[in-house]
C-alpha cells in the first residue's frame, strides 16, 4: 500500500536498509495514537540521525530495529518547491508494532524528531517538516490522536517530547502540555524496555544503568520480562556508595580485580608493581605509562612514556568510541574500577557494562554524560 505520506519531497525510504537483527511483529490492531518523541541527542551532530538511532536501538538496547517508524532529521535539510525541509526518514512499515511505547506500541506510531530540544531550537525546515508529515498522516487515515511519550501509560516521568508538539500541528485537544512527573521508586516493565531504554544516554532523573544494575541484583538486564517489577527511582539512593570515589576509606584493599590490572601492566608494559591488590600512586602511574604507551603505538603521539598526566597526555588524548576494543579499554576498565566503578569486566571490550560504568563516572564528576572517554573524562582518572 502507497500512503500520501510516502510522496513528500523530502522524504527518503530506509526501510530494510537500517541496523536490525530481527523483525518487527505485525499489528494486530488499528493504529489510534501518533506518539512525538525527540531523541535527547543535539540535533546537527553526527549520530542525530536515522542510522544512528538503528544502531543504538539494536547494539546497546537489543532490539530488532530502530524503534520508530518516521524520523526526521533537521541536520539534513532538503529544498523543495515549497521552500526547505528537513529531512524525513521512512523507517519501519507501517503496520510493524515498533518499539517506541512499551505495551502501547500495538496502536501507536513512533515519530521521531531528532534534537535535544531542552536545549536546541526547533528551526523552520524541522517545523515545516512536522507539520507536512502530520497533514499526510491525517490524510492517510493513520492514528486518530496525537500524544508526546510522557503522555503515555507508564511514561509520566518521561523527558520526551520536550518541545510542544501541540504548536506545530493541527491540534485538537487540550492545549495545556502534559509536563514530565518525577520517577517513580519502582517501574512496571513495558514491552521492549531494556535498562539502557529506561535510563536512557544520559541517565533518567540521574539515574543510570549502572544504578538500576546495582539496586536490582537478581534480575538479569539483558531478560527483562513484560509486568516484572523493579527499584527505579530508588536505585539512585542504593546503588551510591557511602564514600566518595578516591577516598582512602572507599579504595578497595587487596582486591582481585586490581591485582589482575597490576598483573597486567606488569606483563605488557613492564610496570614492576607489587601485586597487593591495592590502587596507590604506583599503580596509577603505571596506568598512564600504559596510556601513554599506546598512544604512541595506535596515534603516533610522540609523548615522553614518564607516567605523569601533563598538558601533552591531555592533548594527545583521542575520544575512545562505544565498544572500541583493546587495551586503552582495559586501561579505562582498570581505572574505572579503581576508583570505584565496576565495569563489569576486564577484556578490553567496551560493552553495556563498561559504558554504565564510565556514565556514573561523567555524573559524580560533573561531566558531560555521554559515555565517551575523552580528555576531560581521562584528566578526571588520573
Amino acid at each position: 500500500m502507497t500512503y500520501t505520506f510516502q510522496s513528500l519531497p523530502q522524504l527518503i525510504d530506509l526501510r530494510g536498509k537500517l541496523a536490525s537483527k530481527g523483525d518487527y511483529s505485525k499489528r494486530t490492531r488499528a493504529i489510534t495514537h501518533r506518539v512525538w518523541h525527540h531523541s535527547l541527542t543535539k540535533k546537527h551532530l553526527a549520530g542525530s540521525d536515522a542510522a544512528s538511532f538503528a544502531a543504538y536501538h539494536v547494539n546497546a538496547l537489543g532490539w530488532p530495529g530502530v524503534g520508530y517508524s518516521l524520523i526526521i532529521e533537521p541536520k539534513n535539510v532538503i529544498q523543495t518547491s515549497k521552500g526547505p525541509r528537513a529531512r524525513i526518514v521512512y523507517a519501519n512499515d507501517i503496520d510493524r508494532r515498533t518499539y517506541h511505547v512499551g505495551n502501547s506500541n500495538q496502536f501507536s506510531l513512533g515519530i521521531c524528531v531528532a534534537g535535544d530540544y531542552r536545549y536546541d531550537t526547533m528551526d523552520d525546515a524541522t517545523i515545516a517538516s512536522i507539520a507536512d508529515l502530520h497533514a499526510s498522516l491525517i490524510k492517510d487515515n493513520i492514528g486518530k490522536y496525537d500524544t508526546s511519550h510522557n503522555e503515555m501509560p507508564g511514561y509520566s516521568w518521561k523527558a520526551c517530547c520536550v518541545y510542544d508538539y501541540r504548536k506545530l500541528v493541527k491540534w485538537e485537544g487540550s492545549l495545556t502540555p502534559s509536563n514530565p512527573t518525577p520517577i517513580p521508586d519502582t517501574y512496571i516493565i513495558q514491552e521492549g524496555d531494556t535498562f539502557w531504554s529506561i535510563a536512557h544516554k544520559d541517565g533518567a532523573g540521574g539515574v543510570t544503568v549502572n544504578d538500576l544494575i546495582k539496586a536490582n541484583p537478581g534480575v538479569d538486564p539483558t531478560k527483562l520480562k513484560v509486568g516484572q517489577k523493579i527499584l527505579f527511582g530508588k536505585a539512585k539512593v542504593q546503588s551510591k556508595p557511602v564514600n566518595k570515589p578516591n577516598s582512602s576509606t572507599s579504595k578497595p584493599s587487596g582486591n582481585s580485580y586490581i591485582k589482575k590490572f597490576q598483573q597486567w601492566l606488569n606483563t605488557f608494559y613492564k610496570a614492576d608493581l607489587v601485586i597487593d591488590g591495592v590502587y596507590g600512586p604506583k599503580t596509577k602511574a603505571a596506568a598512564i605509562k600504559a596510556l601513554q604507551t599506546e598512544l604512541n603505538r595506535q596515534f603516533n603521539a610522540g609523548l615522553v612514556v614518564d607516567g605523569k598526566w601533563g598538558p601533552k597526555t591531555h592533548s594527545a588524548i583521542r575520544t575512545a568510541s562505544k565498544r572500541a576494543e583493546g587495551n586503552i579499554t582495559r586501561i579505562i576498565q582498570g581505572m574505572l574500577y579503581c576508583l570505584g566503578y565496576d565495569p563489569k569486566g576486564f577484556d578490553g571490550d567496551f560493552g553495556n557494562g563498561c559504558d554504565a560504568a564510565v556514565r556514573e563516572f561523567q555524573d559524580d564528576e560533573n561531566l558531560s554524560i555521554d559515555g565517551r572517554v575523552g580528555k576531560n573524562t581521562f584528566s578526571k582518572m588520573f
